[in-house]
């Protein structure tokens, strides 16, 4: 499975520095955050220097909708020229959504992108509503436009959904029934699952969420469809196994899980504190955490490189090389060809984590309500009614 940098604001020398590593395999770059001038010039030179990297552009069309709202944030999308605020009632008409699709295909084309991530709209309640109709007619438009263009480059049509919308399986299954037999078949999608807020976990680690996120990974793959998770950070290697091709994750937490508040940023605040994602844990702990851990519980620690920057604490910028360090190897542990291996090595996992939380709590050390085991419920459940839906056994 391959590791996308899902890039926003701060860029710096994040990407290039993850590629030298070899700990990530392309990057996602965001209109709202970079400068189209800018934006050219880094994905020239990652091309230039790294030319086995996947580099990509999400249009963040989901956006359009809300432009019209007087406290979001777009950055730099109105310099895009398939952006503008849109009404739902325009974007029902199909002629409407092929002009979006056409002018974000013309430009980004000329970026040197090595693939086609095309605009849709958010699904921000039901996948049976006037939303999922849009979204629908996104998808088969992309596909027919991209058809007709001919061009050399893979097509991924995003697919943005809530997390509300994965849990109601008569609506989820019949809406997965209808993108697969769209049609104009697709060859990808960017799958993007909404949380309320970004770093809302319960809104990601719930049961019903993470096993249909994981069921939709499966039944687009088992149809031939190849599905980039965006935003999937942890959940990664879940989604892998499902038969997702990649995940992607960044550096602040509207990087690593999505949501629309990303553009309606919070005013104030300090800046979150520096975390450690250990692998034993599928979890990430504060670096103190971890400091005052790793000599009763040493599990939680990785062994992997980045490891030696935690003594105290590393600079704000190396966070996300330690955390794509420890995805690309939980990746390379976890998903395998046979679902069935996948599937064992996820269970396993999951259970070792537990053992650690257990050695935690003897050891009788407080742990940051962020850095608990409440996830694990949920990705055990997830595992099980992913396997049983999906008749594993």
């Amino acid at each position: 499975m391959k590791l996308y940098a899902q890039v926003g604001f701060g860029l710096g020398d994040k990407v290039n520095q993850g590629l030298s590593e070899g700990l990530i395999d392309g990057a996602i770059f965001s209109p709202k955050d970079l400068q189209l001038s800018t934006m050219m010039d880094r994905i020239t030179a990652v091309r230039r220097d790294y030319p086995a990297a996947d580099v990509f552009i999400d249009p963040q069309f989901y956006t359009s909708i809300h432009a019209g709202s007087p406290n979001i944030s777009l950055g730099k999308l109105p310099e895009w020229d398939f952006f503008r605020e849109y009404r739902k009632g325009e974007l029902e008409v199909a002629r409407n959504a092929r002009v979006v699709i056409e002018r974000c295909f013309d430009q980004v084309a000329q970026m040197g992108v090595t693939g086609l991530i095309s605009p849709n709209i958010l699904v921000s309640q039901s996948l049976d509503s006037r939303e999922a109709v849009i979204a629908k007619n996104f998808l088969r438009e992309a596909a027919e436009v991209h058809a007709a263009r001919g061009g050399n480059l893979p097509l991924y049509a995003s697919l943005v959904v809530c997390r509300e919308a994965l849990q109601d399986r008569a609506e989820f299954e019949e809406f997965i029934n209808d993108i697969t037999m769209l049609d104009q078949a697709l060859s990808g999608i960017y799958l993007i699952v909404a949380g309320r807020a970004s770093d809302a976990r319960s809104d990601f680690f719930h049961t019903d969420v993470l096993a249909n996120w994981m069921l939709l990974n499966l039944s687009l793959s088992v149809n031939g469809i190849r599905v980039i998770n965006g935003y999937s950070d942890v959940i990664s290697p879940f989604l892998g196994v499902a038969g997702g091709i990649a995940g992607a994750t960044g550096w602040w937490s509207n990087l690593r899980m999505f949501s629309i508040g990303r553009f309606f940023p919070a005013g104030g605040g300090r800046q979150p504190r520096i975390r450690y994602l250990s692998k034993a844990l599928l979890n990430r702990l504060l670096s103190n955490e971890k400091q005052a851990l790793e000599g009763f519980v040493p599990e939680i620690v990785n062994g992997l490189a980045h490891d030696a920057d935690y003594s105290p604490e590393p600079e704000r910028a190396d966070e996300v090389l330690q955390t794509w360090e420890a995805l690309r190897d939980l990746n390379s542990e976890l998903v395998s060809e046979d679902m069935m291996t996948g599937l064992g090595n996820c269970r396993q996992a999951v259970e070792r984590a537990r053992q650690a939380y257990a050695s935690i709590a003897a050891a009788g050390l407080p742990l940051d309500a962020s850095s608990r085991d409440d996830h694990l419920d949920a990705m055990e459940g997830a595992l099980e009614q992913f396997a049983t839906r999906a008749e594993l056994g």
